[in-house]
């Protein structure tokens, strides 16, 4: 009877995000997987996909059925979808009617594309100053990588996650064979967005919260594996690191 009891006072439980209302126009795995994560939270989430067949580009890879791939089912699963045309001002629109009700908004385009949309941070502060804006990118807003598109794999290699992988009896680093570039940028975001909703608990106010590929893998592997390069003046090469994290594995 407790066990029973239990389990209709655990079913009748919100989640900690309830109330909350998540304007998403991110695609792949980063942005979705973090937006789910809010979902499985409790968290309203209305993912605003391109118009044309397939949306989001991960609906149509091989493994679907009915129509809908695995990948985007398990990085979707629990939001709303409804599809515009962003190029279009009836479109644009749509997504703004939809900020001015929401308490979060995120995007994974290449640094300059969002602004151009007319979608930008300052632009829907101006209809909502109390919104969460999160903006994921590969290398960062600014810099001489930020326009450059990016995959799981380049950031493996940019992060030293490749040379990592490194077996001594087998000398030859291998891509860890995992989108973990992608999912440690979600969870970052999913955390990152939530101690955004705290502080504007506390300050009443919103912010845009800027997330990079790179930033978040670095900081992934560096409590780990980035023993080398932690005391400034006192590098050493990475190899003589290894040692250790052999010796646990």
């Amino acid at each position: 009877r407790r066990q029973r009891q239990m389990c209709i006072r655990d079913s009748d439980m919100t989640g900690p995000l309830e109330g909350i209302r998540v304007v998403d126009l991110t695609q792949v795995v980063s942005g979705p997987l973090a937006t789910m994560l809010l979902a499985d939270q409790g968290a309203e989430v209305v993912k605003v996909e391109p118009l044309g067949i397939g949306g989001d580009v991960t609906r149509l890879p091989s493994f679907a059925k009915g129509g809908i791939s695995a990948l985007f089912v398990n990085n979707n699963r629990g939001k709303r979808s409804l599809a515009v045309d962003l190029t279009k001002e009836e479109g644009k629109q749509i997504v703004i009617d939809l900020v001015e009700q929401a308490d979060v908004f995120i995007q994974n385009f290449r640094p300059g594309a969002i602004e151009r949309l007319g979608l930008s941070y300052d632009e829907l502060k101006a209809v909502n100053p109390k919104l969460i804006y999160c903006s994921i990118s590969g290398f960062g807003p600014d810099g001489p990588y930020s326009d450059r598109p990016v995959l799981d794999p380049v950031i493996q290699g940019l992060t030293s996650m490749v040379s990592r992988q490194l077996n001594p009896q087998i000398p030859f680093p291998d891509l860890v064979r995992n989108l973990v570039a992608d999912k440690s940028t979600a969870l970052t975001s999913a955390q990152a967005i939530t101690a955004a909703l705290l502080e504007r608990e506390r300050s009443g106010e919103g912010q845009h919260v800027r997330l990079s590929m790179l930033d978040s893998v670095i900081s992934f592997l560096w409590h780990s594996d980035m023993g080398s390069q932690t005391f400034v003046g006192g590098e050493f090469p990475q190899e003589a690191a290894q040692s250790f994290i052999d010796l646990i594995l």
